[in-house]
């Protein structure tokens, strides 16, 4: 009896606990779910225009989803044209937040199209997708700019008279027409509002202490290796290099935030990353800027240990880094006849005057810096040995590119004057260079040791030589500034790399010329009408993209009162310039209408 009321005790005691337990998971279950989201089923489409397998004449400007319940804040349109993805816009919703309007920038190709949306619910978590596919049977809708209208002045969109470097009369320079959103309708564009040139100054001084830092960097390993391989023994050396190589970092990165900001328009702050500086990628001055700072950062390899450039398995790379750095600016000016033979003769010309600038800047620092063993001698008679044939290639070379840019108009332009002043540098350092030369080879032939007064005599020479180049290289960052006549100068400050536009219309009885800024992307545009001085009553000026690309053609229109030199001519800013969006060949297509009629003629020009 008594083990049997045990046992119901016990049962009676397992079943309370197990409803205890049985609550518990109930009571929480229900607390936990107290305010949690209810899961929703996928949202659904209601309706879309286009329609899902729409068959379109031409591509939309804008696609809308009208939805089952309220969108989100993340929903991410993604269209596919003939296989490829196709870029569309952010998608904006109604005020009901039941349908989102996709615009589209760019209009679709001809064939089939198939857009996505992903699309979110309220509280942000995911919703679903749908999808629409349609057809579009025409080709890429042409953009389409208008022609601004006349003010009370007469003048178009005057953005302000331009001179020509102090030469001839002043142009008005008149701004082509804005675009259009195809979207909106809204029209942007119009005058710059950013001064490309606010930061020509301090893009010039960069220039300068990065051509000097560099060249002293490569011209001092170069002595250092032909004549004074004890140099690297020196701390002074070493200290010498270090410094010169921070310097070089520095100035180098300098020229790459300010050359973007001259490029772009941006400011200077909003250039200072590195990811702005992909705009550079699209010139071969901008390149150049780009490589150099990668480079000047690589010269540490050697300089941390500048005994590298002494051994046989480093010695090459130690070389190379420093002379690439220096050859990049030979790229500085882009443009011209014979623009490769420019290219070559700038690589060389800044090669050697590194070499000839860096030998002279590390004997008057380090190397005559007091009296010393016989090393320094030999440093001195190395120098001599380089400075000759160095001296010659940057007379040659310099002679080259004098030529090429600038030929019989020497005393006609800014850049003609301030390139005779640097000849006339250059031959009195020539001079004080060769008496030098002359000097040391007399005094220091049979010299078995550098005493005190013969360093102390030959630092004042070789300063005055080192002061001479660096005066040297600032004419050259100066005249940078310039525009030579073998280049196009338009007067506006734009370089145009495509200059051969010239349309001569004798049915139309006119003459006028195209120039394109060049590249993938946004084109600036400048139109010089010559002939006739009035009566121009259109023009249009197409741009049509290579076969077998799903690039737009743009077309512009010519305000007709910007005609003649009077007039002056109209100008296409490139930070609102001509989307060019493929490279290839293009057409250009110009079409003019005068009193006298009407004439259309084309050519075609490489867009890299």
């Amino acid at each position: 009896m008594g083990s049997a009321t045990s046992s119901i005790f016990r049962a009676r005691r397992l079943a309370t606990w197990l409803l205890l337990a049985l609550a518990t998971v109930a009571a929480f279950a229900a607390v936990t779910s107290i305010g949690a989201p209810v899961a929703l089923a996928d949202n659904t489409l209601v309706s879309s225009s286009p329609a899902n397998n729409d068959t379109l004449a031409a591509s939309p400007t804008s696609m809308t989803f009208t939805f089952a319940e309220p969108l989100g804040p993340t929903n991410v349109p993604i269209a596919t044209c003939n296989g490829e993805v196709f870029p569309v816009g952010d998608p904006s919703l109604s005020a009901d937040r039941l349908t989102a309007t996709v615009p589209v920038p760019n209009p679709f190709p001809k064939g089939t199209c198939n857009v996505v949306m992903n699309v979110s619910a309220p509280d942000s978590s995911a919703n679903g997708a749908v999808g629409i596919t349609f057809t579009v049977t025409a080709d890429a809708a042409v953009v389409v700019t208008a022609a601004p209208t006349a003010d009370t002045t007469g003048t178009i969109g005057t953005i302000g008279t331009i001179g020509t470097e102090g030469e001839g009369p002043a142009v008005t320079a008149a701004t082509l027409a804005p675009s259009v959103d195809p979207v909106t309708g809204e029209v942007t564009g119009g005058a710059a509002e950013t001064d490309p040139n606010r930061v020509g100054g301090p893009l010039g001084l960069a220039r300068l202490v990065a051509a000097l830092s560099l060249a002293v960097l490569f011209g001092s390993l170069i002595l250092i290796v032909v004549a004074w391989p004890e140099g690297v023994e020196y701390i002074l050396t070493v200290r010498f290099l270090r410094t010169t190589w921070a310097v070089a970092i520095f100035s180098s990165v300098c020229v790459a935030i300010l050359l973007t900001a001259q490029t772009t328009g941006a400011s200077v702050g909003a250039s200072l990353s590195p990811t702005a500086w992909i705009d550079l990628k699209d010139s071969a001055p901008g390149l150049a800027a780009l490589a150099r700072v990668a480079l000047a950062g690589g010269c540490g390899w050697v300089i941390v240990r500048p005994e590298r450039c002494l051994e046989q398995q480093s010695q090459m790379l130690a070389l190379g880094i420093p002379a690439l750095a220096v050859a990049t600016f030979g790229f500085s000016r882009s443009g011209g006849d014979m623009a490769l033979v420019g290219y070559a003769a700038g690589v060389i010309h800044a090669l050697a005057m590194a070499v000839w600038l860096g030998g002279v800047v590390l004997l008057t620092r380090v190397v005559l810096a007091g009296p010393g063993e016989d090393d320094l001698v030999h440093a001195v008679r190395g120098f001599s040995r380089l400075s000759t044939p160095a001296l010659l290639l940057t007379v040659i070379t310099g002679a080259i590119q004098t030529w090429r840019l600038d030929r019989g108009a020497l005393f006609d332009t800014s850049h003609g004057r301030v390139l005779l002043v640097k000849a006339l540098a250059v031959g009195v350092m020539v001079f004080v260079g060769l008496a030098t030369r002359q000097f040391v080879s007399t005094r220091l032939r049979k010299a078995d040791s550098m005493t005190a007064p013969m360093a102390s005599r030959l630092r004042r020479a070789t300063g005055v030589e080192a002061a001479g180049g660096m005066f040297v290289l600032l004419l050259t960052a100066w005249l940078l500034s310039f525009t030579p006549a073998g280049l196009v100068d338009t007067g506006d400050g734009i370089d145009y790399a495509y200059d051969q536009g010239r349309f001569v219309m004798e049915d139309a009885g006119a003459d006028l010329t195209v120039f394109l800024t060049g590249g993938v992307g946004a084109n600036g545009v400048r139109v010089e009408i010559d002939v006739p001085a009035t009566g121009v009553s259109a023009v249009q000026i197409t741009f049509r993209p290579p076969d077998d690309t799903i690039a737009p053609t743009v077309i512009l229109t010519l305000p007709p009162e910007a005609t003649g030199s009077d007039a002056g001519a109209a100008v296409l800013p490139q930070a609102e310039g001509v989307p060019l969006l493929m490279a290839g060949i293009w057409t250009l297509e110009v079409s003019v209408t005068t009193s006298t009629g009407t004439q259309t003629l084309q050519k075609t020009f490489n867009v890299e």
